[in-house]
């Protein structure tokens, strides 16, 4: 008789044996992972602070779509609700968590967090590529702000150089009303547009080259070219400053290009010098003579 008062019997030995040999590697005590389990969409909470703000709804339509023909790739990370028993909170996921809403389902797949939430939230919602610039940059601050770190830690966190994270930060002193309009999807810039953006002192200069990036035409380029100008007038005599010019186009194939660049100079404030009315003045009478004799 065995202890429990069970016969001993050779056929539930070798089967306690093989239970146990399989638990053992499949699940072993000091493995460093933790391991998924089915939570009930119903008592899930999403967490109130986050960098994410705006959940665009065709989005989530999408990636309900693919969670129902493919089901759930990635488990969502969850914590237990400090002041409500048997509820979680989630920690990292909250997109897949609305699509599985999305899709009715009861249950989604999980993995308790026990560690820092903010921390895990934070990096992972920094790691995605949908994020807005601004959300990045908001977040980031809030990821810095949160554990005390520097930048130069941040950056060790997140797999990024200090110079990456110093230029996102950078974002963040631009008007709130830029912020906001980047925010809602109003201006649509990217974000190496805004961090250089964001180099520019100058308010007069920089509401100019916020008109051109609300046209859709705001490049590194068009403001680096503004801050030269800004920073170097030019000569007295007239004569253009030597800087490096696109390849010139042939005929009247090239007259959309030469259009966008005098609407930019007149967005920018350039004011002509004498040579440059010159030729604008030759210009005009060359457009006046085509469509006068079409």
């Amino acid at each position: 008789m065995t202890k429990r008062g069970f016969p001993a019997s050779p056929i539930l030995g070798a089967a306690v044996a093989l239970i146990g040999e399989a638990s053992a590697s499949l699940v072993t005590r000091d493995t460093r992972f933790r391991h998924t389990f089915e939570a009930p969409i119903a008592d899930i909470d999403p967490q109130t602070e986050q960098p994410r703000r705006r959940f665009d709804q065709r989005e989530l339509a999408a990636l309900a779509a693919t969670m129902a023909e493919r089901g759930q790739l990635q488990p969502i990370l969850l914590r237990r609700h400090p002041a409500a028993a048997g509820r979680w909170l989630i920690v990292a996921g909250e997109r897949r968590w609305r699509a599985a809403r999305l899709n009715a389902w009861s249950t989604i797949l999980a993995i308790e967090h026990d560690g820092d939430p903010e921390v895990a939230g934070l990096i992972e919602n920094l790691q995605r590529v949908d994020l807005t610039p601004v959300e990045e940059a908001r977040g980031l601050k809030q990821l810095i702000a949160c554990n005390g770190w520097t930048q130069s830690a941040a950056a060790v966190a997140l797999g990024k150089s200090k110079a990456d994270v110093s230029a996102v930060l950078r974002i963040l002193s631009l008007p709130d009303s830029v912020l906001d309009a980047v925010l809602t999807s109003e201006l649509e810039v990217p974000k190496n547009v805004l961090i250089e953006l964001a180099r520019i002192d100058d308010a007069s200069l920089r509401d100019r080259l916020l008109e051109l990036a609300r046209q859709g035409e705001l490049t590194v380029r068009a403001i680096r070219e503004a801050e030269v100008r800004l920073k170097a007038s030019i000569p007295a005599n007239g004569s253009e400053p030597c800087t490096s010019r696109p390849k010139r186009e042939r005929g009247i194939a090239g007259i959309d290009s030469l259009a966008q660049r005098l609407r930019n100079a007149r967005i920018l404030g350039h004011a002509p010098s004498d040579v440059e009315r010159g030729r604008l003045t030759r210009l005009r009478m060359e457009i006046d003579q085509i469509l006068g004799n079409g």
